[in-house]
């Protein structure tokens, strides 16, 4: 059956846990829909979850054997599945068509999977899941909807605002509704006053960010640790992007690898400024500050390389840490 985003919890509500497929590139839908369905799962006691991801390579006899492997502690599962690029192919179409055809009560399927073309929804697994489970379509709001939505947002937190306020939100946030709810719990959090207008939301939104990517560039050269933990803290709290501060980093080590005497570049004054600089910050000697930039540059591009395939998740790690790893080697560096 085709439901509906407004409907699923309803429908979740009436019966008992039904294969479900979510699809589509609307984040903030997408994922309410999925902890909807894995929260009734929980209510009746599909305590044991196992994810499996679709890349390349993926063997699906792995779903076979997660639906006839029974918990040794008779606990129900809930395989989640996931299918970054919506196209599970001829091997993962059979597949999942025999497993919601072959349900027994103590597994159930989760599929989550971006926006499907027409082809993609009118293929035979989708229809296999639309015959015994739901499907949901999660879409993009248009404007005037995104206007609403941010509206009731405000007011179940108590707010009211304007009609300046909530087109200002809209316009920002671009049809993105994880990104506007993450504004509506930033303007709850620190508005004093819980009447909106235009000029107290341009206060609150610039005010309510404490920490920049310049703030942690200055804090890094001036080698001050603690605050960069603070900063880097404070800037993961405001989910600022990784890869975003990553490239600020890797430009600061750039600039130190430039202003090596090694070539041209000892020659060109800018560089060499820099050096100074940073040396001065330290009262250290230029050619002392030299000396440590030719051992260490080359480390902290590789540690780079390295905070970049973390961040793309090619390595094992957290982005965050390896990022606070990365800000403390580069203070130690000058």
């Amino acid at each position: 059956m085709q439901i509906r985003f407004s409907r699923l919890k309803d429908k979740l509500a009436k019966s008992s846990v039904f294969p479900l497929l979510v699809s589509g590139d609307e984040p903030y839908q997408h994922m309410l829909a999925c902890d909807m369905f894995r929260a009734r799962a929980k209510q009746l006691e599909f305590s044991e979850r196992k994810i499996l991801t679709v890349e390349t390579g993926f063997d699906w006899s792995e779903l076979e054997h997660e639906q006839s492997n029974m918990s040794l502690f008779g606990e129900r599962i809930l395989i989640d599945l996931r299918i970054p690029n919506g196209k599970p192919g001829a091997a993962g179409s059979k597949a999942i068509i025999n497993f919601v055809e072959n349900l027994h009560d103590d597994v159930t399927l989760l599929i989550q999977a971006p926006r499907l073309d027409r082809n993609g929804i009118n293929s035979a697994w989708v229809k296999a899941i639309d015959n015994v489970g739901g499907v949901l379509r999660v879409w993009p709001l248009n404007e005037m909807e995104t206007r609403n939505w941010i509206q009731q947002k405000l007011r179940a937190k108590g707010l009211t605002a304007t009609t300046d306020v909530v087109g200002y939100i809209t316009q920002q946030v671009e049809g993105n509704l994880l990104a506007a709810m993450q504004e509506v719990e930033k303007i709850a959090l620190v508005s004093k006053s819980k009447d909106l207008d235009l000029k107290n939301i341009h206060a609150l939104l610039t005010n309510s960010s404490h920490y920049s990517l310049n703030e942690l560039m200055d804090v890094v050269l001036k080698g001050d640790v603690a605050r960069v933990i603070r900063i880097i803290a404070g800037l993961k709290k405001e989910d600022v992007a990784p890869p975003l501060l990553l490239w600020g980093l890797t430009e600061q080590v750039r600039k130190l690898v430039d202003s090596k005497p090694n070539g041209s570049a000892a020659k060109n004054d800018a560089q060499h400024d820099i050096l100074h600089t940073l040396c001065k910050l330290h009262q250290k000697s230029t050619d002392i500050c030299q000396q440590n930039l030719s051992s260490k540059t080359s480390d902290l591009l590789k540690q780079c390389a390295r905070v970049d395939r973390v961040i793309k998740g090619r390595a094992f790690g957290d982005p965050w840490h390896e990022l606070l790893q990365l800000s403390i080697a580069i203070r130690y560096s000058v």
